[in-house]
C-alpha cells in the first residue's frame, strides 16, 4: 500500500525545489522528522533564506484554536463549536489541525499582544515550515519581530526571517535551534 504524499507548499515545484532554486524538500533519513529542507548548492554565512509564512494568530485565537478542548462556560462552549468546525474544514482539505507549526513571533510594539505565525495549513505557508530542529549543529538562525505598521486589527505585522549561521554544504539538511520548551506546552503558562 503507498503512503500518500503530504500535501506542499504552493512555492515548492514539482522537483522539490524553492527559495530561488537553493532549497529542496525531501524526506529526511529519521522518518521521525517527516519531510526536511536541504541546501541544494553550498551556502555562505549570513543569507538570508526564507520568511516564515502562515496565518497571524494571538494568543487568545490560539488558545481558541489549539486549547484543551474543556468546556465550563458558554464562552468555552462557543470556542469549542468554532473549534470543531474549524478542524471539520481543515480534514475536509487533508490538513492537520495538531499545533506544531506555532512560531511566537513576539510582542507588537503598538498593542503589547504577543503575536503567533502558524505555518500548519501549506496553502497559506511556505517552505520554512519544513525546517526541522537540531541542537547539535543548527544550520540556521531564526530572527522574530513584530513590526509597528498596521497590520490585522492594528497588531502589527509578525516576521520570521531564516538566516544562515555558517557554511552549509551541498545536500545538508537546514535546522534551526527551536530554543528551550520547544515542546513545552504553550497553554499551561499562558498569560493574556
Amino acid at each position: 500500500r503507498r503512503r500518500r504524499r503530504p500535501a506542499l507548499t504552493s512555492d515548492v515545484d514539482s522537483a522539490g525545489r524553492c527559495a530561488g532554486g537553493r532549497v529542496r524538500i525531501a524526506a529526511c533519513v529519521a522518518e521521525s522528522k517527516g519531510l526536511g529542507a536541504f541546501a541544494v548548492m553550498p551556502l555562505s554565512p549570513g543569507m538570508v533564506l526564507g520568511y516564515y509564512a502562515g496565518e497571524v494568530l494571538t494568543l487568545a485565537e490560539m488558545i481558541l484554536r489549539y486549547g484543551s478542548g474543556d468546556v465550563d462556560s458558554p464562552f468555552e462552549y462557543e470556542a469549542a463549536n468554532q473549534r470543531a468546525a474549524w478542524e471539520a474544514e481543515r480534514s475536509a482539505r487533508g490538513v492537520s489541525s495538531s499545533g506544531t507549526y506555532l512560531f511566537n513571533a513576539g510582542r507588537c510594539p503598538l498593542s503589547g499582544r504577543t503575536l503567533l505565525v502558524d505555518g500548519e495549513d501549506p496553502s497559506l505557508s511556505n517552505w520554512t515550515r519544513y525546517i526541522n530542529h537540531s541542537t547539535r549543529r543548527p544550520a540556521l538562525s531564526a530572527r522574530s519581530e513584530v513590526l509597528a505598521a498596521e497590520g490585522r486589527d492594528g497588531l502589527g505585522t509578525p516576521r520570521v526571517t531564516f538566516v544562515t549561521l555558517r557554511e552549509i554544504a551541498e545536500g545538508e539538511e537546514l535546522t534551526f535551534d527551536y530554543g528551550d520548551g520547544f515542546d513545552v506546552d504553550v497553554l499551561s503558562f499562558v498569560d493574556e
